[in-house]
Parts: structure tokens; sequence; C-alpha cells
């Protein structure tokens, strides 16, 4: 040991005494504290066996000179009661901890004293339930562990503190309480102390962090103490949580250098004005170090000398009234110059309330007070502007009500600026332009839209009651928090200007949406180049505006174009005329149309020409109709000159008939020739209304006449006249699309015998002499048309003088009146019954009559014909 100078020193500062002996019980170094403890001296030991110069014994039963010794008997690592005999003869109670060094019995001996008060037999268990109930009393937490680290007593505030109840944490570690890393180190430190007694923490108190039950980790403060019970050391911790003031500490901090780097200047002085601190922007500010404000008052220094007497009143009645004031003041920096400052002034309390300091922010708003002078001056200049140039210049508040109107008020709406004031626009606009205003500026049906506006056209009734039209531009004034102050703007009066405007659009709206073409073309500019064509002229032409702009309408023109017109048309424009002509054109693809042009010229208000305007209209469609009612007048004079002329009368017979066809070229037919010795009657329709049932009614006629002449050698029979006809017209109907029905009758004068034979026509009716009776007479047979072989039934009858017979088209009994309904059979039947007297061409007259006087004013859709034979 002598060698090793540094663990002697280290192990005289042991609280213990202790003494290391050799595996044969001799001494081989003692410590300062166990000299101390036994009497003897180092000398006195070193080198000789520790037994019997020190007897000790493990009770006071035993002789203090047993040979059976605390060396052999002791337990390794763990106090046991010793008596030990001094040099002086006193035995003296201790406790003994033995630590085996080497296999061979080397030793450590650890000595400490057992004080008389130590070594009562009182216990922790009998004092636990008092210091229970102590401990519960103190609101910080409160636990005892034994020297292993094992909880004894865990106190009401410990489990506030760590969310464990006392029974969850008796004789568990007290590392539950410990989050890492002091957790696993923990029992590292109880087993170092119980070797060495050297004391850490005992009797200090630090700052460690501690762990709830839930795992979470928080500060607490640390203080443990030692006591002895019954011969065991406990140790007390005392646990104060400083979450709270952790938390202060941080916010403290936080708003330190919230005011220490705050755009803002800030200073905090006494109750005596004394400036105890100012931040680094009011430095920055004023142009002074803190050095040189603080325990300054600032009025001296700050105030500036174009202000009032005591520059800083709100200072003054905050310190005397405890009050917040807010204001502008106009400060003063170091180097002279001024500057403006929005100052708020708060009193800062302690915490019984009373006013310790007083700290006061002043925001620099130098700039934009200049810009607020710089924009009053620019507005001002404005204003004057405006009103010589008559615009109205206006200020509303946020619900639109008129808070500032200029004197051109007058001369737009005819109000006075007092009359306007007060007023809200709405109060003013026309009501669609009130409904027009409430539907595009609201939203949610309260809240204004704050957007800027341009131009927005206004409809505004003048105090005499008529429209005035205005131009309006405004836009909204916010405050700092972007909340609206104000409305402000101008309205320009356009009312003549609109009526100029509206004309011209409702102009160019018919110019663009009239079907005729409209070319307008430069009177000045060589060749006359057109400088406007509308979307009907485009469309008429084939031609885009593109390619009709910037060239002549002449390229319409073509080989059929006649020259005369063209020459006409060039000497209007020559001499600046009118001009009015029709014309063949061309389009772009070649086709023709007819073209009716009215050039007229275009003079300014001196009377100089200065361009033409054409109208141009195709007439194709019309000029095709002309010729078609030429070319169907001709058909129809053709159509009635192939029918009877007149009634056919004979000595035993007498005919009559007419034709009224529902267009000029009609699909009915009737007619009556003499063959030999007897009579033919015939009434046919081909279906349709057209040209073309037309035709084919001209060419039965001529089929039917060439048939029957040539049947006159035999007397052919009405069925016979039917087939044939049917199979030398089947090719053209089908062709056409076309049907037709007839009905064929032979009367024989001389016998009255009748043949007749149907190809689906209406049955003819007979009026027997003295009977008001209509007779139907029909035959079974196809309509002429629809097959190529059809044979048809003949049936016939003998008459007697005074008998009538009627053949007529459904054009008579399918007129309809206005309310939808048909003259019908019966009806025809009635009036022929009623008027049977009158001679076959009075009866057709009345037939004609009464079908016109049913329908009245409703128009004639089919064609009409009826034909009547009476026999004599």
């Amino acid at each position: 040991m002598k060698e090793l100078p540094s663990l002697r020193s280290v192990l005289n500062a042991f609280e213990n005494g202790v003494c290391l002996i050799d595996e044969v019980g001799h001494v081989l170094f003692v410590n300062a504290a166990a000299e101390e403890l036994l009497g003897y001296t180092e000398e006195d030991l070193i080198g000789g066996p520790f037994l019997p110069n020190v007897d000790v014994a493990l009770s006071e039963n035993e002789p203090v000179s047993s040979s059976d010794s605390i060396i052999a008997r002791s337990d390794p690592h763990s106090w046991s009661p010793v008596k030990l005999l001094r040099k002086d003869g006193r035995v003296l109670n201790a406790l003994c901890w033995r630590s085996a060094l080497t296999e061979t019995g080397s030793a450590l001996l650890r000595f400490r004293r057992l004080d008389p008060e130590r070594a009562g037999d009182v216990g922790l268990p009998d004092i636990k339930p008092k210091l229970k109930a102590i401990f519960d009393a103190v609101p910080d937490g409160m636990v005892v562990i034994d020297e292993f680290g094992d909880i004894q007593l865990f106190s009401l505030g410990a489990e506030k503190l760590f969310g464990y109840q006392q029974a969850e944490t008796l004789d568990q570690n007290v590392k539950m309480l410990m989050p890492s890393p002091y957790r696993e180190a923990h029992g590292r430190y109880l087993a170092a102390f119980r070797e060495t007694g050297l004391k850490k923490i005992i009797g200090i108190g630090r700052e460690v962090s501690g762990r709830r039950k839930d795992g979470s980790v928080f500060p607490m403060y640390l203080s443990v103490g030692e006591i002895w019970l019954n011969q065991r050391r406990f140790f007390v911790g005392v646990a104060h949580d400083l979450t709270k003031l952790k938390r202060a500490e941080e916010r403290l901090l936080m708003l330190s250098a919230a005011i220490d780097q705050s755009p803002s200047a800030i200073q905090i002085a006494d109750k005596e004005g004394r400036i105890e601190y100012v931040n680094p922007r009011f430095t920055q500010l004023t142009g002074y170090d803190s050095g040189e404000l603080i325990g300054h008052n600032p009025h001296p220094l700050l105030c500036s000398h174009k202000a009032v007497h005591d520059q800083h009143p709100l200072l003054r009645e905050t310190l005397e009234a405890g009050h917040e004031c807010q204001g502008e003041i106009l400060g003063r920096t170091k180097s002279g110059d001024l500057y403006w400052a929005l100052e708020t002034i708060s009193a800062l309390r302690d915490s019984q309330g009373d006013i310790s300091h007083y700290m006061t922010i002043q925001q620099d708003i130098s700039d934009e007070k200049r810009n607020k002078e710089a924009l009053a001056e620019s507005e001002e200049r404005f204003r004057h502007v405006a009103e010589m140039a008559g615009e109205w210049l206006w200020e509303q508040d946020p619900e639109g009500r008129y808070i500032y109107s200029s004197a051109a008020v007058r001369n737009i709406l005819g109000y006075s600026p007092e009359e306007i004031i007060g007023k809200s626009y709405l109060e003013l606009l026309m009501d669609d332009g009130e409904e027009r205003w409430v539907a595009t500026t609201l939203q949610d049906g309260s809240v204004v839209s704050c957007r800027p506006f341009n131009h927005l056209v206004n409809r505004y009734r003048h105090k005499d009651g008529r429209d005035v039209y205005t131009e309006s531009t405004g836009a909204p004034i916010l405050d700092e928090q972007q909340r609206l102050v104000k409305w402000r703007g101008v309205d320009h009066d356009i009312t003549a200007r609109k009526a100029y405007i509206d004309a011209l659009r409702v102009r160019d709206r018919a110019i663009e949406s009239v079907h005729v073409g409209i070319v307008i073309s430069d009177a000045h500019a060589s060749g006359n180049p057109n400088i406007y064509v509308n979307p009907a002229l485009c469309q008429m032409t084939g031609y885009t505006r593109d390619e009709l702009l910037g060239g002549s309408m002449r390229l319409l023109q073509g080989p059929e174009t006649d020259p005369a017109a063209v020459r006409k048309i060039r000497a209007a424009l020559n001499r600046g005329e009118d001009c009015e002509v029709t014309l063949k054109n061309y389009r772009k693809n070649g086709a023709v149309f007819w073209n009716e042009l009215l050039i007229s010229p275009v003079v300014d208000d001196a009377g100089t020409l200065t361009h033409y305007i054409g109208v141009q209209t195709d007439v194709t469609e019309r000029r095709k109709a002309e010729e078609s009612r030429r070319e169907l007048e001709i058909a129809r004079k053709i159509q009635r000159s192939l029918l009877p002329a007149g009634p056919l009368r004979l000595p035993r017979v007498e005919v009559a008939g007419l034709c009224i066809p529902a267009s000029q070229v009609g699909g009915d037919y009737f007619d009556f020739f003499q063959q030999s010795e007897a009579l033919d009657l015939v009434i046919a329709d081909v279906s349709g209304h057209s040209v073309g049932a037309g035709l084919i009614m001209t060419e039965v006629r001529s089929a039917l006449r060439a048939e029957a002449r040539r049947q006159i050698p035999n007397l052919g029979s009405p069925a016979q006249v039917l087939r044939e006809l049917n199979q030398l017209l089947y090719d053209d109907l089908s062709k056409a699309e076309l049907f037709m029905t007839m009905f064929h009758l032979q009367f024989e004068p001389e016998s009255r015998s009748l043949k007749y034979a149907n190809a689906g026509h209406n049955w003819a009716l007979l009026l027997r002499e003295g009977d008001s009776r209509c007779v139907p007479l029909d035959a079974n047979g196809l309509v002429i048309g629809v097959l190529p072989e059809v044979d048809f039934e003949e049936k016939s009858i003998e008459l007697r003088p005074g008998d009538k017979l009627v053949l007529y088209t459904d054009g008579i009994v399918e007129t309809q009146n206005l309310q939808g309904d048909f003259f019908d059979l019966e009806r025809l039947c009635v009036v022929l019954s009623a008027h049977q007297r009158l001679a076959p061409e009075a009866l057709v007259k009345r037939v004609l009559d009464e079908v016109r006087a049913f329908a009245g004013q409703a128009p004639q859709r089919d064609d009409i014909t009826i034909a009547v034979m009476q026999v004599n």
C-alpha cells in the first residue's frame, strides 16, 4: 500500500473503517477511520494477525476471544452486528461487512460504529403509520427505500405525482419511478454506496427526471436523506414536480425572445418613468444605445421640437390611472430626425395586482404617414380635376350609404350633395337596377363582396323621374385587419353615349340577323372593296367572311350573268345612285342562283359619298315558284280543256258534272262520251294533288277514250275496259308510286239497261223516281295500279224514266269544317233526296253549295268531283 499513495488517500476518505487482511489473517492495511474506531495505529496492526489483537464476537453471548470469529462466520456482502475489543479494553458495538478478494482467503473488512440511537429496538414497521401520516400531509412526493432500493413507504403526494397507488409500489424497486438511463444505473449506484459508503446525492438536492405510471417523463427536484431504524439504513426521497416551473421558464424564455426579436420597438419603465429595458428594435428606431436610455426618462431624449408641450400625455395619464392608451406620436431620433410611431402604453402588474412597470410599444408608421399625406394630396387634386370634368365622386359606408358626394351629382342626377348624403345607392337605382345590384354585390344575402369593380353600367332615376345611365368604377377601402371601412368611386354620365351605342347595337344585330345578304363597300378605294359582309351573305354565296372582305362582289358573276345588268350596276356606281337589278350569280361551288340586288349610296353629314351598301336576296326559289306557277297554270288550262265542256243532253238521257281541284292541277277526273247506241260515264280519283297526279289523269283520259273507241265494234263491257286500262297504266302508276280508283258505267238509252264495274271507287248512288232513298251501286274490283292483272266484277240494272244516278269522289264526303266534322255520305244522301227534282246541272250546283256552306272557312284539302245522270 506504500507503493499506492493514491489508493491510500481514497481509502482514508471512507467514512467506514477499512481493514485489508491476507489469506492467513495478517493485517495488510488499515485506514484512518479504522484506527479511530479500534484505538490502534496502523503500526500496531500491520504485519500481525487481526486476531487476537482485535477480538470480535458475533453476539453478547459469545466470548470476545472466541476462536469462531467474524472472519470465518460473518456473511459476505452483508452487514452483520459485531462487538469489537478496542485497544483501551472497551467493547464497541459495530456492524461488519466482509468481502472476499481472492480464492486463498484474502478479505476486505469494513466496520462502522453502531450508535446507541441507531441501535434501538424501533424499526420501520413500528413508526410507518406515523411516517405515513406525516408524509401524506406533504404535497410533494415522499418515498422511503431500503439500502437495496426497495420501496418501503409511498406517500399520497407520491401517488399523485407518479400515478401509482401505494400497494403497486411497496417492495418494488424504486427504479420503476426512473426513466432511462437513470433506471439502469441506479442499482449500480446503490451497490457502490453499500461497498464504499461514498455519498453522491445524500444530503443534497438536484434536478432529475421522473417516470409516471403512464410512461410519461417529467422534470422534478429530488432531495435524499438517510435514516437508521433498528440498525438498518433507509433513504428518504422528497420529489417536487418541476413541470409547471419548467413551462413557466420556457414561456418566459419564449416571451423574452419574442420581445428581443419583435419588429416593434418596446421599452419598459418603472413607475417613475425611468427606462429599465429596451429591445433592439427600439435602439434601431431611436438611434440610442441601450446604455444611453436605461435609467433615463424618455421625454427629454425622444420628444420632438415640433410637439406641443409634454409630447407624451398618454404616458402621464397611464401612470396616473393605470389604463392602456394608444395614439400616434411624433418622436425624435438621436440624430435629430423625426419619426411617426403608433404608440401603445400598458400597465404591468405584480402578483398582488399593483402596477409595477409600464410597457411602451411603438410601431414606426413614418412611411405610412407620408404615403397617407401624399394620397390625400393626390385625392384632392383628383377630386378637383374630376369635378372640373363633370365626374361624380362619392364615398359610401360598408352598408352602401353615401358619406361623401361631389357637386357633380347635381348635373347628373339633379340632387345636391346634401340630399345624397345618408341615402343608400339602392334608393337611387331604377327597380331593375336595384335587383341586379343586389344579385351581383351581395353574398349569402348579407355580406358585401369587397372586390373592386370597373366600368359598371348603372341605371339611376333622375330627380325628375327620367332614366340616367352612368359608368361606375369603385374600390373598397380596408383597414389593417382587412375589414371594409368604406367604398370610394366615381360615376361618369353615359346616358347620351349609351343611347347612341344601343342604337348602333340594335342596327348591328339587325344586320347580322337578317336573312338577306348585306355588303358595305368603300366608295373611295379603287374597285370599291368590301369592308363588311353579314353572315347571311356568306351563307348565300358559300364564301367565308375573310374571302369576301377586301374583294369585290364581281366574283359572283359568271357565264350566264346578264351583261346588261352588270352595265346597269356599273353606271349607278359611277353616278352614285341607287340601283336595283335581278341577275344570275354563281356560288363558290359553281351553283347558279338568282340574285335580287339593291345598291344604295351612303353619304356623311356633309353629303359626301363614303360607302355603298348592297342588299342581296337569293330569289332562286321564288323564280322557280313563278315558273312552276306558270307551268301549273298551263297544265290547269290543259286539264280543264280535257274535261267535258258542259252538260250532255240526249232525248232519253241527260248528264252534268263538275271538277274542282284542291290545287291548280288535280287528280280527280270525270268524263262521258257516246259510242254507237251506248253512253259511257266515268269518274276517277288519282292519289295526290300534284302535277304528277294531273299528268296521270291526262294519260287516263287518253287511254280510256282510245280503249273505248277500240271496243266500239263489239261493244266492250265496263269490266273489260277497266281490266285493259289497268294493264296499260300499271307501269306508269308503279313508277310514280300512285294508284287510281274508278267507277265506269255504260247506259243503253233504248233498253234503259245499265252495266257498271268499280275499281275501288266510292259507290254510285241511285235515286229512283218517286223514292227518296239513295240506293248504293257497287261491284267488286281492286284499285288500278296495284297489280298488273286484275279481274273486275260487272253488274247490270234496268232504269226507269225519272231515275237519277250520282257519281262522286271522296273529296265531297271527306270535306271537313273547322270543328273537324266530315260532310260524310249520310249528309250527301240527305241533300240529294231533298233536291231530287232538280235537273242534273242544278243538282250538281246544289250539292257543291251545300259542301261549301258546311266547310265554312276551312280550306279545301282534296279535289271535289261530282257527276249526275238522269233518265228521261
